[in-house]
């Protein structure tokens, strides 16, 4: 499989590759006619009632094993495959602009940040030829969701014979779930399912963040970003404008940082932030490409070579997302069954248990069988977690303590949420 490194610069990219570019605002006076592109593209997304972007890397498994071993990185053939095919999509829909969709705002009594009644969502990931692995869409209070676990196993060269004895003992409806077929499900039981009074207290309060400190931040990611970026103007290419925009790694990611650390420390779910770019971010310039189609976005492509120095310019592995303006409304599927909250616990313990465990055969993370309950029975409850063994899991900043408990209820180990919480640090 993928090293963790590999992973995390992956994540890395696609997150610089998005706040670099949705954020910009403005450049310098030599540069405002390239940032003003940019700009207007950006807020031209949100005057239409929909909105569409798709994730993949625009490679094939043979460069990207390439690319692999110039890093220093052995990929294997399936995780290559499995990378090369895989896209993550998600699109949002309602029934006016989106810029005039209000903002989440908290429940006042811990629950869950309520939405935007008009705002419809979906998240899918899919892979090769489109097929489909997991989806999940929101319509007002109504949730709907599907994976298929033998496909997604199938794609990273598991073995997924066992995949009926796994689900047997599972309700047909949950089986058919995990399977490739629509369950329907009132959006708030979720919140139910991963149990929002973990360890026996009630839920902590939504926090609610000064808007002095609001103004603040976005005061400041203006000034960075002005500073920083720098953005010229390429030309045509295939029919779209081309636009660079450039800016060096660390510096940028070092103000960053600095600029949210007021926020985390009034917002505890967002974890203790580093106060210095982690070691992996290069000490020089990155560059990537934003595409423009009659002054709409269309692209943005990044390079993740640039992030390691040992690959150079002859082992390309461009990363895509692709833009959609005005994209169909997201609907709801007509053939989804409806599940109850204790069926949905069932149904997300099974999921993990089949996509974070070692194979399917019910042992976790750490190959023991502590991930999900008995070899065999997905679903089933981990052992809890003890406040010393959360604390530890939450120390490094890279999960919060909610996100530690909801993985132990869906079934996973410490050692599981462990190694989770080790590949994304």
């Amino acid at each position: 499989m993928i090293r963790r490194s590999a992973r995390t610069t992956l994540v890395a990219a696609a997150c610089s590759a998005v706040l670099a570019t949705g954020l910009a605002a403005c450049g310098t006076v030599q540069q405002l006619s390239a940032a003003d592109k940019v700009s207007t593209a950006f807020d031209k997304l949100g005057q239409g009632k929909s909105f569409s972007a798709k994730l993949s890397v625009e490679a094939t498994a043979d460069q990207i094993e390439a690319f692999g071993a110039a890093a220093g990185e052995k990929i294997d053939k399936e995780s290559a495959a499995a990378l090369s095919a895989v896209s993550l999509s998600v699109a949002f829909s309602a029934d006016k602009p989106l810029k005039d969709v209000q903002p989440s705002k908290g429940t006042g009594n811990g629950g869950a940040p309520k939405p935007d009644p008009s705002l419809s969502s979906s998240f899918a990931l899919t892979g090769k030829g489109g097929a489909s692995l997991f989806e999940l869409r929101q319509i007002g209070d109504r949730a709907f969701a599907r994976a298929d676990l033998a496909a997604v196993g199938g794609l990273f060269g598991e073995d997924v014979s066992e995949l009926d004895e796994l689900t047997k003992d599972l309700p047909a409806t949950l089986q058919g779930a995990l399977k490739g077929k629509w369950v329907a499900f009132d959006a708030k039981e979720l919140e139910k399912a991963g149990g929002s009074d973990a360890a026996g207290g009630g839920a902590s309060p939504t926090p609610t963040v000064d808007p002095k400190l609001e103004d603040g931040l976005a005061a400041s990611l203006k000034d960075i970003l002005n500073h920083d970026l720098s953005f010229e103007d390429k030309g045509k290419q295939d029919g779209k404008e081309r636009i660079t925009v450039t800016a060096p790694a660390r510096k940028l990611a070092d103000d960053l940082l600095k600029a949210f650390e007021p926020l985390a420390k009034e917002v505890p779910e967002l974890g203790k932030l580093p106060k210095t770019a982690p070691t992996e971010v290069p000490d020089r310039n990155l560059a990537l490409d934003v595409y423009l189609d009659g002054g709409a976005l269309s692209a943005v492509t990044f390079d993740l070579a640039q992030l390691d120095a040992k690959a150079g310019t002859g082992t390309p592995l461009p990363l895509r997302i692709a833009f959609g303006k005005d994209a169909p409304a997201v609907q709801a599927p007509a053939d989804a069954t409806t599940i109850t909250s204790d069926d949905i616990a069932g149904l997300l313990g099974g999921f993990a248990g089949g996509l974070l465990g070692s194979g399917f055969d019910g042992t976790g993370l750490d190959g023991t069988g502590a991930g999900s309950g008995e070899p065999g029975q997905p679903g089933e409850a981990a052992t809890p977690l003890t406040d010393a063994q959360v604390k530890e899991l939450t120390a490094g900043g890279a999960m919060n303590e909610e996100q530690v408990r909801l993985y132990n209820k869906l079934g996973l180990s410490y050692q599981d949420i462990k190694d989770l919480a080790t590949m994304g640090s």
